[in-house]
């Protein structure tokens, strides 16, 4: 028994000698054999140079109130010097893979549908077009024959199906942002902290995968004008034509419309270029700066953050009170709206408002993109800036001033309304009431058309046209983003709008009370009332009161009041003018068309309403107002689609005004608009 237990004893140790000598043989050829090659492999770094986004310029409002700012974040990018060719297919479906599992989004614009049957996306023919080009297909491929090419282009073949669709649009992402050695592609922006943690976790396991903190535009408030500031997204093939000479790559962020857009250069920063040193467990061994990254600059609206927010309640309010009315009275719902408000003394705009507004923050997602893009009711269409409407019976301001300005009228004069206009016997067009003997006072007080039919007749389009235009009406404001220009009612323009008819008389005064053709937005509305205020000098309407350094605060430019135009005109004349203009639209703010709302107000308010038929036969409700007369501050322009009598407006110029004075009083302690711009 003694003898068989060594036996075993003896064999046992063989064994470990053997599994020992083993051991020592791998460790020579490691350590000795393959020592140096393996030393090296082991202290072998990879340097690369990339690129350092700059934070985007802030947006502010008047007093220095952030609209649209940024917020730190994390981007995930891929370094090409870092990430073998062999590798990239397996590292995306990794990548892919966590996105999916953090509810992520990626970096796919391809215009191709997300799951078979394969189809183009609507409204994208341009990029569907530059993607057959960029695969060689011909103009008549499918959206099947895309899709195999992808797969065969980007060798796909091995990779699961459920994943090639989603790994062919990063690719084809990759071949158009020109991902390369100088070039980086962000393949996820704005991703969660699990998801940072998850890369990191497997950092081994996705060579060249880099997660990289990054400034994302953020807005305390969402809904807050998104129209007026824009969009940023990712520069395209037009773009890249006349921004690739100017430091852009071809994935950064541009502004796509508006603020962002109109002050690009302004906002957009110098990049930094910094060089990273890595090991090959991808490590980062040290990080050296070559150029530091450059804020953009700070662009300070002329906007009031506050009124602004109540302006838009205000419009919504107020169309939703309008819903009700035309309810009860059978009529259709009204449609949107827009209200604009202006600084009387600088032209500068103090808030814009559009309904039916939208959520910046849903439409940067592609449902809420998709949901906002189909809406019948437009939401995305800046009405305040760029939408179209007959000015009605507001216009009749204009042709009051004309008519005083060129003699045609005195303050004393009187034109008899009997209701009908008799001038013509085979035209005879109407007023809505019976009004008797009227002044021009008393005219704009009662809306009355039979006077400017009159007026309008004697004067001549072109004449009073010219005051209109002088004013405001059917031109551009001066605005730095888009905005529409409109026109005026001539001859010329029915002509040539109008086929198969011609130019009759009796068109001089249907256009004499903003009819016709006749077309202005909100915002020359408001710089219409403001003009009107200003007692015939208009000025330049503007959204951008200066720009600031990001990092001292010190205002680098200013923008100084700009008159535009000036009713030139003696003192004696001008008083004579505007004081009779005024007159009347005080009546009609205390006893006229406006005084349901206006009529005992604490503030000496000037308005005009009006009541314009537009291209469906229904009418929208218009007005114009300014105030206090005393010193005028405000200037107001507002139109309602659908919604009848433009009196119902009134209630909206009362309620801005309540806030205006309001938020101004509340204020008192913030530096004012003149001292933040020194």
């Amino acid at each position: 028994m003694e003898k068989k237990l060594n036996k075993r004893a003896v064999i046992m140790l063989c064994g470990l000698a053997a599994v020992f000598l083993v051991f020592v043989l791998k460790l020579f050829q490691l350590q000795v054999v393959e020592g140096q090659e393996n030393l090296d492999k082991a202290t072998s770094t990879t340097s690369v140079t990339l690129p350092v986004t700059a934070a985007r310029g802030e947006i502010v409002d008047r007093y220095g109130r952030t609209i649209a700012g940024n917020r730190q974040a994390y981007g995930v990018r891929l370094i090409y010097a870092l990430l073998p060719q062999e590798n990239l297919n397996q590292t995306l479906l990794a990548l892919v893979k966590i996105f999916e599992e953090n509810g992520e989004e990626w970096n796919d614009d391809a215009p191709l549908t997300d799951t078979a049957p394969y189809e183009f996306e609507e409204d994208r023919e341009s990029a569907v077009e530059r993607m057959k080009e960029t695969l060689g297909l011909a103009e008549y491929a499918t959206a099947q024959n895309v899709y195999d090419r992808m797969v065969e282009r980007y060798e796909l073949e091995e990779i699961p199906e459920e994943y090639r669709r989603a790994l062919a649009g990063i690719r084809y992402q990759m071949e158009y942002e020109e991902y390369g050695l100088v070039t980086p592609f962000t393949i996820a922006s704005d991703v969660s902290i699990e998801t940072v943690s998850t890369i990191k976790e497997n950092n081994l396991d996705l060579p060249g995968v880099d997660v990289v903190e990054e400034a994302v535009r953020s807005y305390p408030n969402t809904t807050l004008m998104p129209h007026i500031l824009g969009m940023i997204g990712k520069i395209d093939a037009t773009e890249w034509k006349n921004l690739k000479n100017q430091g852009y790559q071809m994935n950064d962020l541009v502004g796509k419309s508006g603020i962002e857009k109109a002050y690009e250069s302004v906002l957009a920063g110098s990049d930094g270029r910094v060089t990273l040193e890595r090991n090959t467990s991808g490590q980062t061994l040290s990080t050296t700066t070559i150029t530091e990254a450059e804020p953009g600059q700070t662009v300070v609206l002329t906007i009031d953050k506050n009124l602004q927010e109540q302006t838009q309640a205000i419009l919504e309010n107020q169309i939703e009170v309008l819903k009700g009315v035309n309810e009860a009275n059978n009529d259709p719902a009204p449609g949107g709206g827009a209200v604009v408000v202006l600084d009387v003394k600088t032209g500068g705009i103090l808030a814009a408002a559009t309904s039916p507004n939208y959520d910046i923050g849903l439409y940067q997602t592609s449902a809420g993109y998709a949901a906002y893009a189909q809406d019948e009711q437009l939401p995305l269409f800046n009405r305040a800036l760029n939408g179209l409407y007959r000015p009605g019976s507001t216009f009749k301001c204009s042709v009051a001033v004309a008519g005083l300005a060129e003699g045609y009228i005195t303050p004393e004069d009187t034109t008899y309304c009997s209701q009908v206009y008799t001038f013509w016997s085979d035209y005879q067009p109407k007023c809505t009431h019976y009004h008797g003997t009227e002044t021009v006072a008393t005219a704009l007080r009662d809306s009355c058309n039979i006077f400017f039919y009159d007026l309008g007749r004697r004067m001549g389009v072109d004449l009073f046209n010219s005051y209109a235009s002088a004013l405001g009406l059917g031109q551009k404001t001066g605005l730095e983003i888009s905005e529409a220009s409109g026109n005026l009612s001539t001859e010329a323009y029915f002509n040539e709008h109008h086929a198969g008819e011609q130019w009759q008389k009796g068109n001089v005064v249907q256009a004499a009370i903003g009819q016709m053709d006749t077309q202005v937005t909100p915002v020359q509305l408001a710089t219409y009332a403001a003009s009107i205020a200003n007692r015939g000098v208009r000025m330049r309407t503007h959204l951008v009161a200066g720009i600031q350094d990001t990092n001292t605060g010190e205002m680098l430019s200013t923008v100084e009041p700009k008159v535009e135009a000036d009713l030139e005109m003696d003192d004696e004349t001008r008083d004579m003018v505007f004081d009779a203009v005024e007159e009347g639209m005080l009546m009609a703010s205390r006893t006229g068309t406006a005084t349901t709302f206006l009529g005992n107000y604490v503030y000496n308010v000037a308005s005009k309403t009006g009541t314009a038929q537009n291209a469906s036969g229904y009418y929208d409700a218009v007005i114009v107002a300014y105030g206090p007369t005393e010193d005028p501050e405000i200037a107001i322009g507002a139109v309602v689609e659908n919604c009848g009598d433009g009196y119902q407006l009134a209630r909206m110029v009362r309620d801005i005004f309540n806030a205006y004075y309001e938020d101004k009083n509340a204020n008192t302690d913030i530096a004012a608009y003149g001292e933040l711009l020194e």
